[in-house]
Formats: C-alpha cells, structure tokens, sequence
C-alpha cells in the first residue's frame, strides 16, 4: 500500500478515534483495530515505529506484553532510523510501561535517557512528560525528595509553556509528595489549588487524581471518616472508570484498606472485589500486592485463617519478588510477568501444601509443649496451693499478734487522746489572753500614737486660741470709754475683731474633730474616705515634729474614695509618717525630704511613704514588722508600731511593705479599691 494512502487511513482512524472513541468501548477497538491493519512487520520506516508507539499506548491497559513488544521494536527501529525523537519517544514508552510492571529502577533508566534526549531536541512537553514519569518512579521508591525535585521542574516548564494540565500534575504530584511526609497541611493547600484549575479546565482525570490523593493523605494521617467521605463522593459523582481507569484499583485498595481501619469488613470485602476486577482488566503489580494484603487483614480479622495464610503467601512473595533484584532483571526481559497468571493456580497448591505441613508439625510441636506445659503447670498450683495454706496459716498467727498490739495501741492512744483535750482547752484559754492582749496592746499602742499628738495639738491649738483671745482683746480696747472713735469705726473693728474670734473658734474645732478621729474605736465595717484627708489630719498632728530643714512632697493622683477603716487607717499613716519623721530628723546636714504619693494601680489603692533618711539593713527588712523589734535606742520605741500597721492592714486584706530605693526609703500600703 502506497504511503500516502496509509497516512490517509492513520489520519483517519486518530480523527475518528479523537471525535467519537472515548465515547463506547466499541468505537475505541475500531480505531485499534484499524491501526493495527496499517502495521507491516516486513517495514522499517518512521511511520510503521509511529504506529507501534501509537498501539501500544492503547492497549498498554490490557495487554501490557504486546505494548511492551511493540514498544522495544519501534525503539529498534528508531536506531536504525536514527531518529532521535523516536527514540526518544521509544523510551518515554517503555521507561512508562516498565513502571507499570513495578520494574523501577528499569524504568527510570529509560526515562532519563528519554529525558535526556528531548532536553536536547528542544522538546519542552514531551521532557515535562519524563521528567514527571521519573518523579512517579521515585515516589513508589518512596525516595520523596528526589520525586519532588523532578515534579518542581516539570512545574517550571509547564508555567513556562502554559500547559495547564501539565501545571496541575505538578502541583498534584507534589502535593502527593507532601502528604507522604507528613506535612498534610500543604498537601491539601495544593491538592485544592489543583482541583480549582482542573476544574476551570474541565479536566475530569486531573479532577479525580486530585480528589483521590486527598483521599489517601486523610487516610494515612487517620482521618478515616474524611477519607471515606471522598472516596465515596469520587464513586459516586465520577467516571473513573472512563476518565481514569489506570486508577480504578488505586481507589478501590484504598476504600478497602479505610473500610478495614474503620471496621466495618462487610464494605471492606466488597470493595476489595472491585479491586480484584480492575485488576484483572487493568493489571499492576504494586496494587495486586496491596490487594493480597488487604484480603490477607480482612480474613484475619474474621478468623478464617486457611484464606488469610494464602493471602498473605501471595503478599510476601509477589512483595518480596518486587524488591528482588533478579527478579526484576527477569520482568525486565518478560520472563515472569506474563506467565504469572497460568502458574498462579500451581503456585497457589505447592505453596499452601508446604505451609499447611509445616503447620501440622508445629500443631504437634504446640500439643506435645501443651501437654508437658499443662504438667509443669499443674504441679505449679499444686505446690502454690501447698504453699498458699502454709503462707495463710502463718498470716493467721501475724494478724492475732497484730491484732493484740493494735488493742493494746488503741488503749494508749485513748488515753492520749483524754491528754490532748485537757492541753486543748488550756490553748484555747491561752489564745483567748492573747487575743486580748493583742486588743489591749492595739488599743495601747493607739493611746501612745495620742501622746505623740500631744505636742502637735498644743502647738496647733495656740493659733487659734490666739486668734480667739486677740479678736476679744480688739472688742474690749473698741468698747472703753474715752475712744476717740466714732460709731462707723467701732463697729466696723467689731466686726473684724469678731471674725478673727470665729476663725480662730472654726479653727480649733477642727483640730478637735481630727484629734477624735484617732481615739474613735471605730466601726467594723469599711466606709467610703477620702484617703487625702487622712493623711492631711495626720500631718497637722505631726506639724510640732518638723523642722524647718524638713520638706513633705505630696503627689496625690488618687481620685476616688478608698473603702477603709477609717481610725485604723489613721493608726497606720501616723505610725509610718511618725517613722519618716524620726529617719529624716537623723540627718545632720542638707535637705530632709518626706514624699507622699497615692495612685490606683490595677484593682489595688497604692499609697507610697517615703523619705531620704539612713537606709534600713536589709536584714532588717525581713525583721521590721515583727512584734517589739526596733532599731531605735532604748527608751525611743516600743517596736509595736509597725507590727500593729502590719495587722491594721492585713484587716484591710491589703499588705505593707519597705524598700531601699535610689537614696530613700519606701513604705508602700496596698488596699483593694
């Protein structure tokens, strides 16, 4: 037949394959059929390789040998051609088939010289298609860093080229990477991205691929109930069987394997069927083991051990022969593959008989151990019965004796018991004195904090006793007779006169009502006060203690009322400033400072006393709210004044603290507000 009138009929077939083959299986074997009449096995010409290429990709499928035949010749003929594009295109053929078969090593061979030669040719899709052959290779090698190194580069030509599809196997394939070394999150941030631009392009296989490797990233992380949600959703809502059977098997395995983690065995079996039929129409080494594995854990799991040892005979020889270098070499050459299924049956017998009698040696090995087991073991309870009566007669004499002495226990511990209420109620009657001491010495230590007002309410008072005697003093001078003053002047100087009288008597009366303050019990709850006001009464008691070298600094930012025992409070300000007064008075030269500060501070009043007299030891601080510990000389203090302001203030439920800071010392009360 001329060329051109077989280039006719080729163009033909392919259109007529293009426009209607994917649509039955019958319109699919035509267009086989019909590529199969323009083969010549007696030419060897570029279009005769072409159209073996072109066969054997369509029915690699279902019949993997003649594909990888035809393949090999096409690849013989190319050489003698020298083509270099068929070559090429000769090995991405059989690198591709190779990996069908599970021939790894062999297949990445061919595909890297594939590779090789259209980096050479200039071929950018046809490289992208080995270089993501090889990266698939690498991935079932679970060598998941070279398998990304290889899909990133076919990532690059594909945005380099704009081929969308090839763009979206990229992103699939790493994310497939991704997820299979544990870094699930990115595996499914590019399995979605993927999904979006197979879905712009109405890619239905890109579509599934991507769906089903999300499947699988939820089921080997132990997400079971997701992963079944996209199995199931890819079942129903697809057509994988038309878009992508090569992974029908793939998806059935794994329906299978989620089923069985999830425990429901009855789905398990039934998918690991469809699996079996898939494989026997689109048979793959790698998940016929997967099968055999699978059927192997659910007959296990149902007790049916004669189907679950051949099962799991046919799993660990068909694994074992996979990872078998000789056994490669021979696939590799199509010594084994294809022969496998006629020699399944032989296998199947010769094997289970061999492990079915060395079961029934070791049975007798178990009933003979069992039976000498089963001896040993009941002269072992014989004895530990034995020994169990001699060991109970022997504890029966302990617990008598232990029962004597715990009698002999509970006596003494009776009449110590009668011992401790005697001393129990002597501590009570003791707390009670203390109690009342300690209210005695309060309310003492008060009275005293009086007697150091005594000196400032004399000295404050003259003022406005003064004021009093000097207004009283005009009045008589105004009213003796003999003035020289006329009426209007008289009573304008009585009316001075009488103001200053008044002032003086507002004045006076203040000072009493502060100095009552301090000797009011009290109430027992908290009011309401204006903290300022405290420490302003406080200090015109105090006014008699400064010296003129003395300056007290006040900076008050407290703003609202402080819930306070208000006599309490008194106590305790006067104690401290008293203190401060005593510190700064030691100071023989320069300025003595006293600094006064309130804030509010998160939930807490805080009011700060400071001064730049001696700093305290600091083994002092630890010492310095303890009752009667004073650091002044003998006769000058009690050591009551700052334990009583610790107690004040812990009724306060707030605390006091001191500090040496920056050349002062601080004494800093905290109070709820």
């Amino acid at each position: 037949m001329p060329s051109r009138i077989i280039y006719i009929f080729l163009f033909l077939g392919i259109f007529s394959s293009t426009l209607k083959g994917s649509d039955t299986d019958s319109l699919k074997a035509s267009y086989i059929d019909s590529l199969w009449a323009l083969l010549d096995t007696t030419q060897v010409s570029r279009m005769q390789a072409e159209i073996r290429l072109k066969i054997a990709a369509e029915i690699a499928n279902k019949d993997i040998e003649t594909a990888l035949e035809l393949s090999r010749e096409a690849l013989r003929q190319a050489e003698i051609l020298g083509s270099k594009t068929l070559i090429a295109d000769s090995k991405l053929s059989i690198g591709l088939f190779y990996d069908y078969l599970g021939v790894k090593e062999e297949a990445i061979t061919y595909l890297e010289e594939a590779l090789d030669a259209f980096e050479q040719l200039g071929i950018p899709d046809k490289e992208a298609r080995a270089l993501m052959l090889i990266g698939n290779a690498y991935w079932y090698l679970n060598q998941f860093e070279s398998a990304l190194k290889y899909y990133t580069r076919a990532s690059v030509i594909g945005y380099a080229i704009n081929d969308t599809i090839l763009i979206i196997s990229g992103i699939n394939a790493k994310g497939a990477v991704y997820g299979n070394t544990g870094q699930r999150d990115s595996a499914f941030i590019l399995f979605r991205e993927a999904n979006e631009l197979a879905k712009q392009v109405d890619s239905r296989e890109q579509v599934i691929l991507t769906y089903y490797n999300m499947g699988d990233v939820n089921l080997y992380t132990g997400r079971i109930e997701y992963a079944l949600g996209i199995f199931n959703d890819l079942e129903k809502n697809y057509d994988i069987e038309r878009y992508s059977s090569k992974h029908l098997s793939n998806l059935y395995n794994s329906i299978t394997l989620a089923y069985i983690l999830d425990g429901n065995l009855k789905r398990a079996r039934r998918y690991a069927e469809k699996a079996k039929t898939a494989l026997d129409s689109y048979n793959r080494l790698t998940e016929t083991s997967q099968y055999y594995h699978n059927m192997y854990r659910i007959d296990s799991i149902e007790n049916k051990y004669d189907s679950a040892l051949l099962h799991f005979i046919k799993y660990t020889s068909l694994n074992d022969s996979l990872n078998n270098a000789a056994f490669k070499e021979r696939l590799a050459k199509l010594e084994i593959f294809f022969d496998l299924k006629s020699q399944e049956v032989e296998i199947e017998r010769l094997t289970l008989d061999n492990r079915l009698k060395d079961l029934q040696i070791r049975q007798r090995k178990i009933i003979n151990y069992s039976a000498i087991a089963g001896f040993i073991l009941l002269l072992t309870i014989l004895f530990l019965l034995i020994r169990s009566a001699y060991k109970t007669r022997e504890r029966n004499v302990l617990l008598e004796e232990q029962k004597d002495e715990l009698e002999r226990a509970n006596v003494k511990i009776r009449s110590q018991s009668l011992d401790l209420l005697d001393k129990n109620s002597e501590l009570e009657s003791v707390i009670e004195e203390l109690k009342a001491t300690q209210q005695h010495l309060v309310q003492s230590e008060k009275m005293a904090s009086l007697g150091t007002l005594t000196a400032g309410v004399a000295h404050e008072i003259n003022n406005p006793l003064n004021f009093i005697s000097g207004g009283l003093g005009i009045i008589e001078e105004t009213d003796k007779e003999g003035s020289n003053m006329s009426e209007e002047e008289k009573a304008c100087r009585r009316i001075k006169a009488t103001k200053l009288a008044f002032d003086g008597l507002e004045r006076a009366t203040e000072i009493v009502k502060a100095l009552m303050t301090f000797s009011h019990r009290g109430s027992s709850q908290k009011n309401l006060s204006d903290l300022h006001d405290i420490i302003d009464n406080t200090l015109l008691f105090l006014q008699s203690k400064l010296t003129d070298q003395t300056i007290v600094r006040k900076e008050y930012q407290l703003t609202e009322p402080a819930p306070v025992f208000q006599d309490k409070m008194h106590q305790v300000i006067l104690n401290v400033i008293d203190n401060a007064i005593f510190a700064t008075n030691q100071i023989k030269e320069g300025e003595r400072l006293i600094s006064i500060s309130t804030s509010l501070e998160g939930s807490n009043v805080v009011l700060d006393i400071s001064n730049n007299g001696p700093a305290i030891k600091e083994e002092h601080l630890r010492q310095l709210f303890d009752p009667f510990f004073t650091t002044r000389a003998p006769g000058e203090g009690t050591g009551l004044g700052l334990s009583i302001s610790y107690t004040l203030i812990r009724e306060h439920e707030g605390s006091i603290r001191a500090e040496n800071r920056e050349g002062f010392v601080h004494f800093i009360i905290e109070i709820p507000a």
